[in-house]
């Protein structure tokens, strides 16, 4: 090869590593791209799912709610008294807008141990016996009559 032709053949070289080297520089941006993309729409997958929990653990707490204070009316309907556990409920549905909004587990968490605590003095409630007060008072007195004379009293008189 002469002088000419290594001159002619370096040229076509170096024309040719170019091109290579914008060729591999466009590749490169639409990797990049493609990536930015893919990272993006995970992303998105990612807080979609996350609303989408979030939404259903506020329409859990919401049916929680409707459900106790149904037990709540029927509590009362049977003569019980849920005065403490509707009580308790009184601004649970502030809370669990509170909740939505902040997204906050310890938000969740508040309502959450609020309806539990609600719930459990339900219970209470439900078993606890009416107490016939005058029936109480009226025994009491006859005992205590009775001990002093020593005479049991007709329960008539």
């Amino acid at each position: 090869m002469n002088e000419e032709e290594e001159e002619k053949f370096s040229e076509e070289l170096k024309r040719n590593a170019r091109e290579v080297t914008e060729q591999n520089k466009t590749l490169d941006e639409a990797y990049d791209d493609r990536l930015r993309r893919l990272e993006a729409k995970k992303k998105f997958r990612a807080e979609e799912k996350e609303e989408a929990e979030h939404h259903e653990k506020v329409s859990r707490l919401r049916e929680k709610l409707a459900e106790i204070k149904v037990k709540i009316s029927e509590a009362r309907r049977r003569g019980k008294d849920p005065f403490i556990a509707d009580m308790m409920l009184r601004n649970v549905p502030a809370k669990i807008k509170m909740a939505e909004a902040s997204q906050d587990k310890a938000d969740f968490d508040r309502v959450e141990r609020i309806i539990k605590e609600a719930e459990e003095e339900l219970e209470e409630a439900l078993i606890e016996e009416q107490v016939n007060v005058k029936k109480e008072i009226q025994e009491s007195l006859q005992k205590a009559i009775a001990k002093e004379t020593g005479k049991p009293i007709d329960e008539e008189t």
